[in-house]
C-alpha cells in the first residue's frame, strides 16, 4: 500500500460496529498467500500467473483473485492493516455484503487501470502480472473520503511506534503525490518502482466516485459531513460573501447582517462584520452548519462574540452535534453570561455540564457549571441528571 509515515489502525468514524466481512478478507488474504508459497519454484510461479492480472495473459478471473495475492509478507502485512483501518469503518455504513461489493468491483477496476493504461503508456515493463490488495484498499480510501472527509485516521507514528493520528485528507493527499511521482518516474525511465502506482489512484478514483454515487442516488443517506455537503457549504458561503460584497450589505449597518451586527461589540473589523453578516444570512437560509463554521471563525478573532439569541442557541447545538465540544461548550457560555434571564438557559447549562463531564472529561468545570442548579427545585428528571453528572465528576472540586 502507499509508504505512510502511520500504520493505521482505525479512524475516528469506525461506527463500534462489530465487522464480520474485515476480518474473513484477511483471513482469506492469508490463506492464500501462504497456498501461493506451496510446491515447487516452478508451480508458485504458474500459480501467480494464472491468478495475478496482466495485460497479454488476461483471463476473466483476474479482475478479482489479483486482489487475493501478495509478493511477499511486508506487501501481505502492509495491506492488511490499511484494509482493517479503512475496511471497519465502511462496513459500518455499507453493510456486510455492501463492503465486499465495494471491495471486489474497485479491486477489479483498479486492476484492469492497471494493465490496460500501464501496457498503454509504456508497454514493456508493464507486461509483469499485478499481485495485491492495494487498488481494493486505495478504493476504500477513496470511499471513507467521500463519506467522511473530516475523518482522522488513528495509528501508530512511525519510527517513534508512539499512538498518532493524521487527517484522512492528508493522508490521500501524500498517497496521490507520491504515486503521481512514481508515474512519471516509471514510465519516462522504463519502470523500476515495482509498485502498481495506476492501481492506487485507479482506485482512490473507482472509490471516491462510488462514494459520490451512494450519495447522490440516495442509497446511503446524506449528513451534513459528508463531501457533498462540505462542497455545497464551500460554494455557498463564497456566494453569501460575494452578495454581501456586490450589495453593500456586509458592513455594519447591512439590512441582513442588522440584528448580528448590534450583537457585536462597537469596535469590530470589516472582516468580522462580514463574518457577522454572512452568519445571518446563513441562520436565514437555515443553513446552521455553515452558520456554525462561520461563528468558530469569528471566535478565532473576537473571542467575546455572541450572537443574537436564537442564532446563538442553534450555533451551538450545531457544534455540539458536530462533536466541536470546546467550541460548543464556548458558544454556550457566551449565551449564558449574555442571555442571563432567558428561558433555555437551564437546558443550555445541562447541555453544557454534560459536554464538559462526559465529552471534554473536565470535572472540575462540569461541577462548576452544575452549582448554578444548588438550592433550585428541580423536575425529577433534572435532579436525576444533575446527581449522575455530580458522580462522573469524582474527586473534582469547583
Amino acid at each position: 500500500m502507499q509508504g505512510m509515515f502511520l500504520i493505521p489502525l482505525g479512524t475516528d468514524r469506525d461506527g463500534g460496529k462489530r465487522p464480520i466481512v474485515v476480518p474473513l478478507l484477511v483471513i482469506v488474504c492469508l490463506f492464500v498467500f501462504l497456498l501461493s508459497r506451496v510446491g515447487t519454484k516452478d508451480g508458485q510461479e504458474d500459480f501467480i500467473d494464472q491468478y495475478a492480472i496482466s495485460y497479454l495473459g488476461f483471463e476473466w478471473w483476474q479482475p478479482v483473485t489479483h486482489q487475493f495475492l501478495h509478493g511477499g509478507w511486508m506487501h501481505l502485512i502492509g495491506n492488511m492493516f490499511f484494509l482493517a483501518a479503512f475496511g471497519v469503518v465502511l462496513e459500518s455504513r455499507l453493510g456486510h455484503l455492501g463492503l465486499l461489493a465495494f471491495y471486489l468491483l474497485g479491486g477489479a477496476l483498479a486492476g484492469i487501470a492497471q494493465v490496460w493504461i500501464g501496457y498503454w503508456a509504456e508497454p514493456v515493463s508493464s507486461v509483469i502480472p499485478c499481485v495485491g490488495a492495494s487498488g481494493s484498499i486505495s478504493a476504500l480510501m477513496g470511499a471513507v473520503f467521500a463519506l467522511h472527509p473530516r475523518a482522522q485516521v488513528r495509528g501508530l507514528a512511525i519510527p517513534q511506534f508512539v499512538p498518532a493520528q493524521i487527517s484522512i485528507r492528508w493522508m490521500i493527499a501524500f498517497a496521490v503525490a507520491v504515486d503521481v511521482v512514481r508515474t512519471i518516474l516509471d514510465f519516462t525511465r522504463g519502470g523500476g518502482s515495482g509498485i502498481a502506482t495506476l492501481a492506487h489512484l485507479g482506485g482512490l478514483a473507482a472509490g471516491f466516485a462510488g462514494g459520490i454515487l451512494l450519495l447522490k442516488t440516495g442509497i446511503l443517506k446524506r449528513n451534513d459531513f459528508d463531501a457533498l455537503y462540505l462542497f455545497k457549504q464551500w460554494r455557498r458561503r463564497r456566494e453569501l460573501r460575494a452578495v454581501m460584497q456586490e450589495s453593500g450589505t456586509s458592513g455594519a449597518g447591512g439590512l441582513i447582517a442588522a440584528r448580528v451586527a448590534a450583537q457585536g461589540r462597537d469596535q469590530e473589523t470589516p472582516a468580522q462584520r462580514t463574518l457577522r453578516a454572512t452568519i445571518a444570512a446563513a441562520h436565514r437560509e437555515r443553513d446552521i452548519p455553515l452558520a456554525a463554521t462561520l461563528y468558530v471563525e469569528l471566535l478565532g478573532t473576537a473571542p467575546d462574540a455572541t450572537l443574537p439569541a436564537p442564532i446563538q442557541l442553534d450555533v451551538a447545538n450545531t457544534l455540539a452535534s458536530q462533536g466541536q465540544h470546546q467550541s460548543a461548550v464556548r458558544a454556550y457560555t457566551l449565551y449564558l453570561e449574555r442571555f442571563r434571564t432567558s428561558a433555555a438557559c437551564d437546558d443550555v447549562r445541562f447541555m453544557k455540564a454534560t459536554i464538559e463531564v462526559r465529552r471534554l472529561r473536565d470535572g472540575r468545570a462540569g461541577l462548576a457549571t452544575l452549582d448554578a442548579f444548588n438550592g433550585r427545585a428541580l423536575s425529577r428528571e433534572h435532579a436525576e441528571l444533575v446527581s449522575q453528572l455530580r458522580a462522573e465528576c469524582g474527586g473534582a472540586k469547583a
